[in-house]
């Protein structure tokens, strides 16, 4: 399932996760001369990230290992704003994030050289993007001191601008840029029939289907579309297996917000009996999402006479 904290940046990594998908949107993004320089078909997805926790509400970052022509490893690292208007200290966050990429390769052992990072953006943020992609710019005007000046350029993939015909050579890739780009659209519903049609004559394709139900959590997550319409929408353009497809998803939507309740009210009653939780508790409660397995743990939080005791429950549940 989905972050819901984040689900513009969950629903891009879930697209992109797909690498033959993930290729072909850097075959579009990447300028034709750089691409001879880089085999992209061959491109590794990492699963680190590297952002501040305070700006994940607005950022996702994604990590992809390529190679160059000369056999070289680099990476693509990939920068989504999915809110607000243009960060003027876009350049500065990209440095940030790409140092503690290469401080990574350097504590895994690199001895000679930093790997080359390619920075992208991708923006879909209130206004078109009218910040300058060059770091070397936040340092002011030119001076005879601009060669102590670090520099690179970042390339710029603006949502508001590209057309449904950017993306058409990959029918999922089409549908999930589109609906990122449209989400918040008023007129979100009656474009979401013409996104989703791309994808019709392959419904019965796995990965397809695995596709729409990504694409039906995020509806249902970040649009203003009632349940009804979009399950009738689902059932209008994929008929029975749409309407599938829907009813699953929404099911573990609500299983999901169940099990959350449930999570929300063991922790409140931690809290206000032992007032400090430790992190091993707290990570361990994340990973729990059956639901009798809750009632007792809540049960536990309120009969346990301190947390210790709770914690040996807890661990004796997992086992």
């Amino acid at each position: 399932m989905q972050d819901q904290s984040n689900p513009h940046g969950s629903f891009l990594r879930q697209l992109l996760s797909h690498q033959p998908t993930a290729s072909a949107f850097f075959k579009v993004v990447i300028p034709e001369n750089m691409q001879k320089l880089l085999d992209i078909t061959a491109l590794e997805i990492s699963k680190d990230q590297f952002l501040d926790s305070e700006l994940e509400h607005q950022l996702s970052d994604m990590l992809f290992r390529v190679y160059c022509k000369d056999h070289m490893p680099a990476y693509i690292y990939l920068l989504f704003q999915h809110k607000g208007n243009p960060e003027p200290l876009m350049s500065y966050l990209l440095f940030r994030y790409m140092e503690r990429i290469w401080e990574q390769t350097i504590n895994q052992g690199l001895v000679g050289h930093l790997p080359l990072i390619i920075p992208v953006v991708i923006y879909n943020g209130s206004t078109p993007w009218n910040v300058i992609t060059r770091f070397s710019r936040l340092f002011g005007s030119k001076s005879e001191l601009n060669s102590f000046l670090p520099d690179f350029q970042y390339i710029m993939c603006d949502l508001s601008k590209i057309s449904e015909f950017d993306f058409s050579d990959t029918k999922i890739l089409e549908t999930g840029m589109y609906l990122l780009k449209s989400i918040h659209d008023n007129d979100f519903e009656d474009q979401l029939p013409h996104i989703l049609n791309p994808l019709k004559q392959s419904i019965e394709i796995d990965y397809i289907k695995r596709f729409l139900a990504y694409v039906v959590e995020y509806i249902c997550g970040s649009s203003k579309m009632s349940e009804n319409d979009i399950e009738t929408v689902m059932d209008e353009i994929f008929s029975k297996t749409g309407k599938d497809i829907y009813k699953n998803v929404h099911e573990q939507i609500f299983f999901q917000g169940v099990v959350h309740q449930a999570r929300e009210a063991i922790l409140d009653v931690l809290t206000v009996r032992f007032d400090v939780i430790p992190s091993k508790i707290l990570e361990t409660l994340q990973g729990i999402d059956e639901i009798d397995i809750m009632k007792i743990l809540h049960k536990q939080a309120v009969t346990s006479s301190d947390i210790d005791e709770f914690e040996e429950v807890l661990e004796m549940m997992l086992f």
